[in-house]
């Protein structure tokens, strides 16, 4: 049994019962009622190691067994399954008094561990599915098995079940579906059982589906082949399979399947049973009456007359040779490999009348038993120069890697044709979930993730995929899901926690804690973290860390300037991790943390951040908090607002496990300004309630300094939101409540935000004085000082004047102002802070009729919003681009770019404000209309148009109706819509333009009537 400790494992639990037991020993002696009952019970008990099961406790009149524990198994669903129908066969083949027995089987988390006291050893398991299979047990009818939805759902074939409607283990509990066992089959998932169940697409593997292909060829034409695929588990080699299916040249085929099982049923045929039934069943259509006996005389035209009794003995026929009873059986056993080698090189000969070529399909080829690789052995060694229209393909799995371990299953002869399956590469995923789940922009950072997790395996595509579905993470259907459930994506789907536990318990004990304690460090570890974690000496860590790598699990990720290693598969990681009890995961992050203080950033990159992390997952809250904010105020400073947003987030659940106190309340303000911050560039909205509680906190104990960053941070979000007013009065609220002196750096931050809502507004000039209001308090701080705003606050100032001067005609001004930002933000290096000086200088560039020159600016700009995934700025640029596109004569590629960029402004919506950030919406549909325009579309440019106008109304954007009206006047125009609605539109456009002071636009609204567009079309 493996180590005492407590481990969290996913098994399948079994409670068996006799019925009316008391009944069994009433009126006897008690040596009496002890035999019959041990004699029921040993005949029970023996099924489940058949199983490969563990009868853990005996209660008397039944007993509890587990399957997955205490070595995991990928199938320990299905053998409870056949265990429980063995069991009840049981009641009624053996000689023992009539008697009849009640299971429940359920699936499901434990810990487990040996509890030892003294005299006794228990091997206990503490787990919802123990309760659950106890209470099944209780209800299920006399011979028959009850189970759980959970333990169904692991069973992707050879379970027959019923409903029998739910359990509920307590008030209030959520009901478990239950079924009664009909019958199990100890099958598996095979090629043609994924033809018929799977819609997934099959994509990738072009070269090694025409190997395939070709090797059938061959063969149908004369020359026997031998073909093995190898891969781990569900790398996709049945999937490979099925495309031979799908091609219609398979249907010239007879397919003689041969698949492997590491269990078998009591009563099914041993391997040389099985091959032969198959032939029968594939020669005549039936294992009975002259199938038999074809196959027979096929081995006797082959191999003479004593390898046709052995194949007539593996039917159960009498010998019709005299010398084959007194053979031994391993001669026996020798005549009988012979004769079914005879028989299909026989079937599949091209001198047999209305023979046809022959596949035989070994599937899980590494579970063959020691006859079956036998057979396999001679069948291969009979093929070349047979001229039998034979293609033998076996699936098979890597040799597991063992540090004390004989191969096992079939080792394939030297010389035949293998190939290897590689995963999937991103593009060949991004295609399989674009099929699967659709295009709903709300999937995009779903399938991110999902790329990541299953990392090109293609059946970890499929788990996690239907866990989402079963989770409800997605709704919908297939090729039309969307994102339902954020919360619920990052459940790990339990059929592919069996298989990888297996695969992880099939190491000795020292590598496989070695695992688990690399999945305590991280997805990447460094070497000399995880010594401080192991018992293995430091001479033999090397050789550990070099089996583990050879085993798959692990790669080696860097060596300088330290050893660094990551798991190869997120998913090994994962339930690597979630073996370990949450006890031992406390102090093991404990133990981490205690290391990395004693390592330096040189030695240890992201060492801070690395401490805030185990400081959390160790529960040492002081030490999560302060951490958390340097490696959060770190990430932000380097433009990495997604780190920054998991580090605040670290320190603010740190703070709120410790004792409240001025210090404390004072740390909570600054973090619940800090965390909207770096939320705002990425899109986010839900984020009100954490700044409405940094503003109550700070008015109710009177810190005017988190009073003004509170409301300044309150009015960038209200401000996207479109509500503009708010937000100018926000800053204004802000601004009241400074003090005069030792209020710069708030001031600053609260200037440039309203100059920046100003500009938005329309009120150009304003936002001009306003900024230069903040210039000036700038001073001699170094000129990337951000003053708590999500850019620097120069970079911030002159962007905004930049695009202000565009708007008011004075483009030298502008563009010097401009260049000035971008050459600022490019020094600082700061990735926001490039992101909007960028964004601006293309808008202004734009304004002032320079599409090229804006383009490359607005190019890069969403270049670097793609490479952060800063998306809020990235709507706004798309469309930039698109109508920079259109105004150079590429209508069609810029019109695509507009589709672009409401996906992005979707993506980021709700269902209050579908399109965010709502304050850009009106700019993108105005350069739409315009677009459409150069398109030859007015009748789209003034709907378009419109839709502008009724959005910069709602937002109260004076500059925008100004330009929408013009656009309408225009649209209207190019329709050859002349009427008073064109005159009334043209006129409203002039009268904002001017109380905007926008000289070009007033031009543009005055010169309507001369060809403007025209010109534009034409550069």
């Amino acid at each position: 049994m493996r180590g005492k400790g407590p481990e969290r494992k996913l098994l399948t639990t079994m409670f068996v019962d006799i019925v009316s037991s008391s009944a069994l020993v009433a009126g006897r002696d008690p040596e009496d009622a002890d035999e019959i009952l041990l004699s029921i019970l040993n005949t029970l008990v023996d099924v489940v190691p058949r199983y490969d099961g563990m009868v853990s406790q005996l209660l008397g009149d039944g007993f509890m067994a587990v399957f997955g524990a205490p070595d995991a198994q990928e199938d320990h669903a299905l053998r409870a399954c056949l265990a429980a129908q063995d069991i009840v066969r049981a009641t009624v083949d053996s000689d023992l008094p009539a008697f009849q027995v009640r299971i429940g089987i359920s699936s499901g988390d434990v810990v487990a561990h040996v509890v030892e006291s003294g005299v006794w050893a228990d091997y206990r398991m503490v787990g919802e599915c123990v309760h659950a299979a106890a209470k099944l047990q209780q209800r299920a009818d006399p011979n028959t098995a009850q189970f759980s939805c959970d333990t169904l759902d692991l069973i992707p074939v050879g379970v027959v079940a019923r409903p029998v409607g739910s359990l509920t283990l307590a008030k209030g509990a959520v009901p478990i579906p239950a079924f009664t066992l009909e019958g199990a089959r100890a099958v598996r998932r095979t090629a043609t059982d994924m033809l018929r169940s799977s819609d997934a697409p099959f994509v990738g593997r072009e070269a090694e589906v025409a190997t395939l292909l070709s090797m059938a060829d061959m063969a149908e034409a004369g020359s026997p082949a031998l073909l093995v695929l190898r891969g781990e588990a569900g790398i996709g080699k049945s999937r490979l399979v099925g495309e031979f299916f799908r091609d219609p040249r398979s249907r010239r085929w007879n397919v003689v399947p041969w698949p492997q099982m590491p269990i078998r049923r009591l009563g099914d045929p041993d391997d040389l049973e099985a091959v032969a039934l198959s032939l029968a069943v594939q020669t005549a259509g039936t294992a009975s009456g002259d199938g038999p006996l074809r196959v027979a005389a096929a081995a006797a035209r082959r191999g003479g007359s004593l390898a046709a009794d052995a194949v007539r003995d593996l039917f159960g026929l009498p010998p019709e040779d005299a010398l084959w009873p007194g053979l031994d059986p391993s001669q026996k056993l020798s005549l009988a490999i012979d004769g079914l080698v005879g028989a299909v090189l026989e079937l599949a000969s091209p001198d047999v009348a209305d023979s046809r070529p022959m596949l035989l399909l070994v599937e899980d080829a590494h579970w063959a038993r020691p006859v079956m690789a036998r057979l396999l052995n001679a069948l291969a060694a009979a093929l070349p120069g047979s001229r039998a229209r034979i293609l033998l393909l076996a699936t098979m799995r890597p040799p597991a890697l063992r540090l004390e371990s004989a191969p096992e299953g079939w080792s394939v002869p030297k010389g035949a044709r293998r190939i290897d399956l590689d995963t999937l590469d991103n593009g060949q995923v991004q295609r399989f979930l674009n099929h699967w789940l659709g295009p709903d922009w709300s999937l995009a950072d779903l399938k991110t993730q999902v790329t990541e997790r299953s990392q090109g395996i293609p059946l970890y595509l499929e788990e996690i995929l239907r866990t989402l579905e079963a989770t409800g993470a997605i709704s919908g259907t297939p090729g039309g899901y969307r994102l339902a459930n954020a919360a619920a994506v990052r459940n790990l789907p339990r059929s592919l926690h069996g298989l990888l536990a297996a695969r992880i318990d099939l190491m000795d004990t020292e590598p496989r804690r070695l695992l688990m304690n690399a999945a305590v460090v991280g997805p990447t570890f460094d070497a000399g973290l995880l010594r401080a974690l192991s018992a293995v000496s430091e001479s033999a860590l090397p050789v550990q860390l070099a089996y583990l790598e050879r085993a798959g699990f692990i790669l080696r990720a860097r060596l300088l300037p330290n050893l660094e290693y990551a798991f190869n598969h997120a998913l090994v990681r994962e339930v690597a991790y979630a073996t370990l009890t949450k006890a031992d995961r406390r102090i093991l992050h404990s133990r981490v943390l205690q290391a990395i203080r004693q390592r330096r950033e040189h030695d240890l990159p992201n060492r801070i951040d690395l401490m805030a992390h185990h400081a959390f997952m160790a529960e040492n809250w002081p030490y999560a908090y302060a951490c958390g904010w340097r490696a959060g105020r770190r990430a932000e400073e380097r433009s990495k607002l997604a780190s920054a947003s998991e580090k605040y987030g670290t320190a603010i659940n740190a703070l709120a496990h410790l004792p409240t106190s001025p210090r404390g309340i004072g740390r909570m303000i600054r973090l619940s300004i800090a965390l909207p911050r770096v939320l705002l560039p990425q899109g986010a909205t839900n984020i009100h309630d954490m700044i409405d509680r940094a503003k109550a906190l700070s008015v109710h104990h009177g810190d005017w300094r988190g009073h003004a960053d509170a409301t300044s941070m309150l009015a960038s979000f209200t401000w996207a939101y479109g509500k503009l007013d708010e937000a100018i009065a926000l800053c204004e609220e802000g601004l009241s409540v400074l003090p005069a002196a030792g209020s710069r750096r708030s001031r600053v931050q609260l200037l440039v935000r309203l100059g920046g809502v100003l500009a938005d507004k329309g009120l150009f000039g304003k936002a001009c004085r306003i900024l230069e209001e903040g210039a000036g308090l700038l001073g001699a701080d170094p000129r990337h000082e951000r003053y708590g705003l999500a850019a620097s606050a120069e970079v911030t100032i002159r962007s905004v004047t930049s695009r202000s001067l565009a708007e008011m005609a004075r483009p030298q001004d502008a563009v010097a102002q401009g260049s000035a930002a971008v050459e600022l933000a490019e020094r600082s290096g700061h990735i926001f802070s490039r992101i909007f000086a960028y964004s601006h200088f293309g808008w202004a560039l734009l304004l002032l009729g320079q599409p090229e020159q804006a383009m490359s600016a607005l190019s890069e700009a969403r270049a670097l919003c793609r490479a952060t995934k800063s998306s809020l700025w990235l709507p706004l640029v798309t469309a930039g681009i698109g109508h920079c596109l259109a105004r150079l004569g590429r209508v069609d590629e810029g019109m695509a770019l507009f589709e672009d960029s409401y996906d992005a402004f979707r993506r980021q919506g709700n269902a209050v404000h579908p399109l965010y950030p709502r304050v850009s919406v009106p700019q993108v549909r105005i350069w739409d209309a315009e677009s459409r325009l150069l398109a030859g579309d007015p009748a789209g440019a003034l709907a378009t148009a419109q839709d502008a106008l009724r959005d910069a109304t709602a937002t109260g954007q004076l500059a925008y109706q100004a330009r929408a009206l013009l656009a309408i006047a225009m649209a209207l125009r190019a329709a050859g819509a002349e009427s008073s609605g064109c005159a009334d539109a043209l006129a409203r456009a002039t009268d904002l333009a001017r109380t905007l002071d926008m000289p070009r636009l007033v031009e543009d609204c005055r010169s309507l009537g001369r060809p403007r567009l025209h010109s534009l079309r034409v550069r």
